[in-house]
């Protein structure tokens, strides 16, 4: 089984090293594995990494739905397994999505653990979670580095798409259900993310919120008005905490304003 592992990485040369490793310890080791750098400075991997795994510096700041992207256009393998440069892959994490592909799968979602207090606990476990309606309101644990999807596939759904962040890992998972094919869930498969992605500050609202704007404007026409305007009040909440809850432009009000109106109309024309 030909299996890709593609981490991208982002001005985090020390850390990226870790998950290097945990992705060359598999019991099932991928074909190869890919490091994307979106960093601001080029990425040299130690001399005894150098013939392990192939290094891709590319634009600066990119961001990592693009990272991802291009390592799934340099990859070689069936399958494409990503990581994050901050987490961990646990020994059997492939030889277990091996198995699932072996029954059928064609893109597996895993779940999610953490380190607390030296203590391994489950951060989010998406079995029974991932249907289109679940991911129009919340990301039940489709992250990136649990996340492994037959490369075709992953072409046929256009990738992670740029213009979401943090949203572009659901994105991509519901592009999936909404093309007709099944997500695989193992429940009993952890990845251990990191503890590594640095405080939350007022720009990192702004962003959050603007991902959701974008999110909610691609896939609007399908959500229900409730679930519609619960991604609204995400968005007011997350630019509250930024300090810009007031900065919406003219479409966005009246295109929450027509969707909340919308049931009611749908009443009156009964």
């Amino acid at each position: 089984m030909r299996i890709s592992c593609i981490i991208p990485t982002c001005d985090r040369p020390e850390l990226v090293l870790a998950a290097i490793h945990s992705a060359l310890s598999q019991t099932l080791k991928p074909i190869e594995v890919i490091v994307v750098n979106n960093g601001r400075e080029k990425l040299t991997l130690p001399v005894d990494l150098n013939n392990q795994a192939r290094v891709y510096n590319i634009v600066p700041y990119a961001g990592v739905a693009q990272a991802r992207n291009f390592g799934a256009v340099m990859a070689a393998g069936d399958y494409l397994a990503f990581l994050d440069d901050d987490d961990l892959w646990p020994p059997e994490y492939l030889a277990n999505v091996a198995e699932a592909i072996g029954a059928g799968a064609r893109c597996v979602v895993s779940r999610l653990d953490q380190i607390v207090e030296g203590r391994q606990t489950v951060l989010k476990n998406p079995h029974g979670l991932v249907n289109v309606a679940h991911l129009l309101v919340r990301n039940p644990g489709t992250g990136g580095p649990n996340v492994v999807i037959e490369r075709p596939l992953l072409f046929q759904v256009k990738g992670y798409d740029p213009k979401l962040p943090p949203s572009e890992d659901k994105g991509m998972i519901l592009e999936v259900l909404l093309a007709g094919l099944p997500v695989v869930t193992l429940p009993n498969n952890p990845v251990i993310v990191g503890k590594q992605r640095g405080g939350f500050f007022l720009t990192s609202h702004i962003k959050l919120a603007e991902g959701i704007f974008q999110f909610t404007r691609k896939y609007g026409k399908i959500m229900s008005w409730r679930q519609y305007l619960y991604n609204w009040s995400k968005i007011f909440y997350y630019r509250y905490l930024g300090g810009r809850w007031w900065l919406l432009p003219a479409s966005a009000v009246s295109g929450l304003l027509a969707k909340f109106f919308s049931p009611f109309r749908a009443e009156d024309n009964r």
